[in-house]
């Protein structure tokens, strides 16, 4: 019926570009949204969401803000900040007069506490990873410890890299010993099934037995890769008459030179750390409302901000509503008084919402794809390039994705051309790498093209020719049309390509996002928006086994090609190691790249200040609803 409208509506008369829906800007100073989903939480430590992004960025805030046009990032509780020591250690001069929302003077002790529980293991932030940059937050949220000699107090160093610490734990001391102690009784011999092909087991040699060399239910603990019995024999030598000393959140790289004046070290030199800091993981959290009220401190009633916006009203499945908040420092460059977010998953009601005047914009990615061709005529439709990557995660964890050959198969077997131009056909471009177009210096490596006779022949030399024997796996999206016709089409694919069975399943956002991270899937449809813009933000995605690497794909050489891009100072030198990391990525194949995301939403023409960029970033504070945008009405198409 939509479809019709807008059909009758391009065959107006006047022939002239016009606004899309009725025109009356509302009366009162409240915007209202539509933004795609419930939120899972409104604790920026405990969700990845872009959702959720939308509304955190107004609720709390952190050093720095973004720039509404060109990204950069902007004075937001810090005034300024300089790079020291080649960018390994940042200062940072906060704001003196800065409070949240109960009265609380802010300073630096706010972001020690802040950032230490991001990094907890106890706090399981799935944007945890974002604090590695900063000196020993990996090791703190991968729960290692350092050595000590008790004699000296002297901190072993790295054999490999003598400029960092030798870091382990007590399991992997453990764990050395017991394949030092098996190397004595026991052969090492590569294992033949395909489930752990390039891995190696210890077999007795006199009972013929396959031994384990921790827990016997577990996996890595039976098959370990081949140079194993070196590192063990290493990390038993150096690990000798050593304390093993836990890393703690209280060791992380930040600390407060004064009241007003935070330090940052970071791990290895990082010049573009200023860049990450507008991201909402590094905004401030209440410790006094958290201790207070516990997992409740995000409740209306009990929630702390220091954000431009507070929460009012959370109404599950309707609406979040904010409302400008008197205590913000900067509360004289707020110019709406309520802002009313939409959680709406059919991209057709954003269409009727928005054409009936009850929506004064749509955050992109939530109109429908057979709509945008029609959309485009009109002068609220806002298009461009976005810097975001639709791809499917297979869980490698199970068989038959942990091997190489099938993953590289199903990768194969997929037609982005036609997903991203016949199927979805917003502007989205076919993508056969990670990390999208976009980044100064940065040349992408190629991706495999669409070749289902290879995909085929891989798939036979795994042991599935013809797809016989192939277990049947499902798809598994979170509820939005896009996400079913994209799966529809990779189910045809791999049916039609390679004989395999594949079902499809839709789950609310919330029960989705729970299943990724818990790892309880097959394949599973995942995106990711840049955080920031460099090649690392999408490909630390995938250097550790994080929450937000949902594939759950670790691999050392990989890791090994990240780190050291992140010491590289030269930033040439760093951009071709980049390069061979995602193009070594894209071989092994834990995730489908499908395509790049391209921009696509509607803004009704009063709302001013919201501008089209790379990360889709649009910061409510310095937006206006302008009730005079037009003296002379313009007719608007019906």
């Amino acid at each position: 019926m939509l479809l019709a409208a807008l059909a009758v509506a391009g065959c107006s008369s006047d022939g002239n570009r016009t606004f899309f829906g009725r025109l009356t800007p509302p009366k009162e100073s409240v915007l209202v949204l539509g933004n795609a989903a419930e939120p899972r939480s409104l604790d920026p430590h405990k969700t990845a969401g872009v959702p959720e992004a939308h509304i955190l960025q107004e609720l709390q805030e952190g050093l720095t803000g973004y720039d509404p046009k060109t990204l950069a990032p902007i004075p937001a509780l810090a005034t300024d900040w300089q790079s020291q020591e080649q960018s390994k250690v940042w200062i940072f001069h906060l704001r003196k007069g800065a409070i949240f929302s109960d009265g609380k003077a802010i300073t630096t002790a706010d972001f020690l506490y802040s950032w230490r529980r991001i990094i907890d293991p106890n706090t399981a932030s799935p944007y945890a990873s974002l604090m590695y940059y900063v000196k020993n937050g990996q090791a703190i949220a991968d729960g290692k410890a350092r050595l000590v000699d008790p004699a000296t107090q002297i901190t072993v160093m790295d054999p490999e890299d003598p400029t960092q610490v030798f870091l382990t734990s007590d399991q992997e001391i453990a764990q050395a010993k017991r394949v030092v102690q098996l190397t004595a009784t026991a052969d090492f011999v590569a294992a033949k099934d395909s489930e752990h092909l390039g891995k190696f087991q210890f077999k007795d040699r006199k009972t013929g037995q396959f031994l384990s060399v921790g827990d016997p239910s577990k996996d890595l603990d039976l098959y370990v890769a081949k140079e194993a019995r070196e590192q063990a024999a290493q990390l038993v030598t150096i690990s000798a008459g050593k304390q093993v000393v836990a890393f703690k959140p209280e060791d992380l790289g930040i600390s407060a030179i004064d009241p007003y004046t935070l330090r940052v070290e970071m791990q290895k030199p990082t010049a573009f750390f200023a860049k990450m800091t507008p991201h909402y993981a590094f905004s401030i959290v209440p410790q006094q409302a958290i201790e207070k009220y516990g997992e409740l401190w995000t409740k209306p009633k009990n929630f702390v901000g220091c954000g431009p916006y507070k929460v009012i009203e959370v109404s599950p499945y309707n609406q979040v509503v904010l409302q400008k908040s008197q205590t913000y420092w900067d509360k004289e460059h707020v110019h709406i008084d309520k802002i009313v977010m939409l959680p709406i998953q059919e991209q057709s009601q954003n269409v009727n919402l928005y054409r009936a005047g009850e929506l004064d914009s749509i955050y992109s990615g939530n109109l429908p794809s057979a709509l945008i061709r029609e959309l485009k005529r009109y002068k609220d439709f806002q298009g461009g390039p976005q810097f975001s990557t639709y791809y499917y995660s297979l869980n490698v964890k199970r068989r038959p994705f942990n091997d190489i050959r099938v993953r590289r198969a199903l990768n194969l077997a997929v037609d982005k051309e036609a997903i991203a131009y016949k199927y979805i056909g917003r502007g989205e471009l076919p993508a056969t790498t990670f990390v999208p177009p976009g980044i100064a210096g940065y040349v992408p490596p190629l991706g495999p093209k669409y070749d289902p006779e290879k995909a085929r022949k891989l798939l036979s030399e795994a042991g599935f020719p013809g797809g016989k024997g192939f277990p049947p796996i499902t798809i598994y999206y979170n509820t939005l049309e896009a996400h079913r016709t994209v799966a529809q089409a990779v189910q045809r694919m791999w049916k039609e390509q390679l004989h395999i069975d594949v079902e499809l399943q839709n789950e609310e956002w919330q029960t989705f996002q729970a299943r990724r991270e818990r790892r309880d899937f097959d394949v599973s449809r995942d995106a990711w928006v840049g955080d920031y813009m460099d090649p690392s933000t999408f490909l630390d995605l995938l250097a550790e086994d994080t929450l937000n690497n949902h594939s759950g794909w670790a691999d050392p050489k990989f890791s090994k090609l990240m780190s050291q891009a992140d010491a590289e100072p030269n930033e040439q030198k760093r951009n071709q190691l980049l390069k061979e990391a995602e193009s070594y990525l894209i071989d092994q194949a834990p995730i489908v790249p499908v395509y790049f995301y391209a921009l696509n939403y509607l803004k009704k023409p009063w709302v001013k200040g919201w501008y089209p960029n790379l990360l889709d970033q649009h910061p409510l504070k310095g937006v206006t609803i302008d009730p005079d945008w037009n003296k002379q009405p313009i007719a608007a198409k019906p």
